[in-house]
């Protein structure tokens, strides 16, 4: 099977029962109050994302303003070059002052695993600093920051117990101390954000023989070559059926299948089960009309209503006949 041909490639190890994982003494079960997340609530327009990119400016001069405040800056970066490997980088500042840069490669990974490893780094660093009482992490992935105080059985786990290992003393130690995570998204590249972004890219790491391998990079690995595999057999017609609706899109490549988001066809009914079910009767060729009647010597009638053709079938319907109505302004159907 393909995962067994990957599987080998997989270095990274877990803990499955760590101690810091037992439920009641995880670090969000004792420090609720003290590790926050602020993120944008979904997909900004231009105009919300200019807001908050004053409200982003206004939380780093107060946090600079702190002198018991530690900021981080973390990113990471995923090169399409298969020749060069994941990059993760953390900046450390003390006011306005950069006074830490770490960058790591990180090894085959995938991004979320990449920016966990940032993130790491940066709290890692951060409750080594004298007199921090307070850690302001900002990110572009709240999913890995989340995951970074996970302690659980997942990729990347290494990384989450070393951040829950050094936050838990610090923490515990004094009352004041906490951690915020805020989210910056890429697009506005903001300040010292698109710096660590900027310094992941200018940061070359080579691939190498035995590179360290997550577990979701393997099943990225995996998933990527099944795709393929699938692909390759939907070109047959006796794989996807001979009456298989070949659509296509805008500028005519076909469309092919996929798992994301729902798969390829089925989202277009927007969650209406009645308008998928005549999609997939649609695309199958398999409707009450005269093509399908005469393919299955069903005793129906198999000429159209319409009395403009012979056989009704679905390329006439989708086209031609005039008791169907089709948006003019739309563009034609597409297939082939």
């Amino acid at each position: 099977m393909e995962v067994d041909r990957h599987l080998p490639e997989h270095t990274e190890s877990f803990a499955p029962v760590a101690p810091e994982a037992r439920p009641g003494v995880r670090l969000l079960d004792r420090f609720p109050d003290r590790v926050e997340f602020h993120g944008t609530e979904g997909l900004l327009d231009e105009r919300s994302l200019e807001a908050y990119r004053t409200e982003l400016n206004t939380v780093l001069t107060e946090a600079r303003e702190q002198p018991g405040t530690v900021i981080c800056a973390v990113d990471a970066s995923l090169p399409n070059e298969e020749h060069r490997h994941a990059v993760s980088a953390a900046l450390l500042f003390r006011g306005v002052e950069r006074v830490h840069t770490a960058i790591h490669p990180a090894g085959r990974v995938t991004a979320p695993d990449a920016e966990l490893f940032a993130i790491r780094s940066a709290v890692c660093l951060a409750v080594q600093q004298d007199n921090c009482e307070r850690i302001v992490v900002f990110t572009d992935s709240l999913t890995s920051a989340k995951r970074a105080v996970d302690p659980t059985l997942h990729s990347g786990q290494g990384h989450s117990l070393a951040v829950c290992r050094a936050l838990e003393p610090w923490l515990a130690e004094d009352a004041d101390c906490s951690i915020t995570f805020i989210q910056v998204p890429s697009k506005l590249k903001w300040k010292i954000h698109q710096e660590a972004h900027d310094e992941c890219r200018a940061f070359n790491a080579p691939a190498v023989q035995h590179p360290s391998t997550s577990l979701d990079s393997v099943r990225r690995a995996v998933t990527k070559s099944v795709q393929e595999d699938w692909k390759i057999l939907f070109r047959d017609p006796v794989y996807r059926g001979h009456n298989f609706l070949m659509l296509q899109r805008p500028d005519e490549t076909v469309l092919e299948p996929s798992y994301i988001n729902g798969g390829t066809w089925l989202p277009a009914a927007g969650g209406d089960l009645h308008l998928a079910v005549r999609i997939c009767r649609c695309i199958l060729n398999h409707a009450p009309i005269g093509a399908y009647y005469e393919r299955f010597n069903i005793p129906e009638r198999t000429s159209c209503t319409c009395e403009d053709h012979p056989l009704e079938t679905r390329d006439h319907i989708l086209r031609h006949c005039g008791q169907y109505q089709r948006d003019e302004d739309g563009p034609p159907p597409r297939y082939c």
